[in-house]
C-alpha cells in the first residue's frame, strides 16, 4: 500500500512535490559550488527544513519526514567546520536522502499505474463481511452495490492478518470459516502475487490485495488501517466504497467522507431469529 497521505491530498500532486524535494537535496549532493564549509552546512540545514516542512504538509506517516535527520545528520551538525570531512558528509548525506526520494516517488507511481491498469470502483471489504456472511464469491456485487460496471473488491492486508488471527483463536465453526477464506484467496491471489484477479468465474468481479516492498506501520487498531487504506485509494481520484456491517468502523468512515455501503442481512450466514410476539 502507498503511503498514507493527509487528508485532500491528490496522490499525483504528492508524487509532484516528492519530485522538487528531490531536486532540492540533489543540488547539495552535486557539491557546495564553492561555498565556504559553514555556508554549505547552512544551506543544507535550510534546505532540510523546507523539504520537511513540505513532507509534514503531505504525509500521515511520520516516519516520511523522520527519514531526514538520522545518525549523520547529527553528526553534520555537532561537527566543527575545521574538520576536513563535513563537506564530505553533507554530500553524502543529499546522495542517499535524493535516492530516498526516488524510491518513494517510484513506490507511488507503481501504486498509481497498478490502479490504472485495472477497470472498475474499488470496493474494500472489512474482517467482519467475510467471516459473518457468505463468501465474497457467493454474492451479487452488482446488487449489493447498485452498479452494473466492473467491481474491484480490495482486501486490506490487516485483513487477512486478522483472519490469520481468527483461524486459531475463535471457537471452531469462525476458525473454520478463517480456514476456508483464506485457502480459496491463497487460489486466486497466489498466481497473480496479490491480483487483480477475477473471482469465482464472476465477469467484471476481481479481488486484490495491495503490497508493499517497505515495512508498513502496524496499529493496534484494525478498523484505523482499513480506513487508512480506504483514504489512500481515495487520493488517486478513485471512487472508493467501504462494505461492512459494523456500525462504528460506519461512522468512522463517514466522518472521512468515505462511501459506506451496508452489507444486507440477506447474506449473512447465520440468520436472526424472528422477533417473539
Amino acid at each position: 500500500m502507498a503511503l498514507p497521505l493527509r487528508d485532500g491530498v491528490k496522490l499525483e500532486g504528492a508524487i509532484q512535490t516528492l519530485r522538487q524535494c528531490g531536486g532540492w537535496v540533489g543540488s547539495l549532493a552535486r557539491g557546495g559550488s564553492g561555498d565556504d564549509v559553514e555556508s554549505f552546512r547552512h544551506r543544507y540545514l535550510q534546505e532540510l527544513d523546507r523539504v520537511e516542512g513540505q513532507l509534514r504538509n503531505l504525509f500521515a506517516d511520520p516516519a516520511v519526514w523522520t527519514h531526514l535527520r538520522g545518525d549523520r545528520h547529527r553528526v553534520i551538525c555537532a561537527m566543527s567546520t575545521s574538520n576536513p570531512t563535513l563537506a564530505r558528509l553533507i554530500t553524502e548525506e543529499a546522495e542517499d536522502q535524493k535516492r530516498y526520494f526516488e524510491q518513494v516517488t517510484d513506490r507511488l507511481e507503481r501504486f498509481v499505474k497498478r490502479l490504472g491498469d485495472t477497470q472498475g470502483g474499488l470496493v474494500v471489504l472489512d474482517t467482519n463481511v467475510l467471516l459473518h456472511y457468505q463468501p465474497p464469491w457467493q454474492v451479487d456485487w452488482t446488487a449489493v452495490l447498485g452498479s452494473a460496471g466492473p467491481v474491484r473488491l480490495v482486501l486490506p492486508l490487516r485483513v487477512i492478518e486478522e483472519l490469520d488471527e481468527r483461524k486459531y483463536r475463535d471457537r471452531e465453526k469462525i476458525a473454520q470459516r478463517a480456514r476456508d477464506l483464506l485457502s480459496e484467496l491463497w487460489k486466486v491471489l497466489s498466481p497473480s502475487k496479490g491480483g487483480p484477479a477475477p473471482l469465482g468465474g464472476k465477469p467484471g468481479i476481481t479481488v486484490e490485495v495491495f503490497l508493499d516492498d517497505e515495512p508498513r506501520r502496524h496499529t493496534l487498531d484494525a478498523d484505523a488501517e482499513i480506513l487508512e487504506e480506504c483514504r489512500t485509494l481515495k487520493a488517486v481520484g478513485c471512487p472508493v466504497s467501504l462494505v461492512t456491517a459494523d456500525t462504528g468502523l460506519s461512522i468512522r468512515a463517514s466522518a472521512l467522507g468515505i462511501a459506506v455501503v451496508p452489507m444486507p442481512d440477506k447474506y449473512l450466514r447465520n440468520k436472526p431469529a424472528p422477533p417473539r410476539n
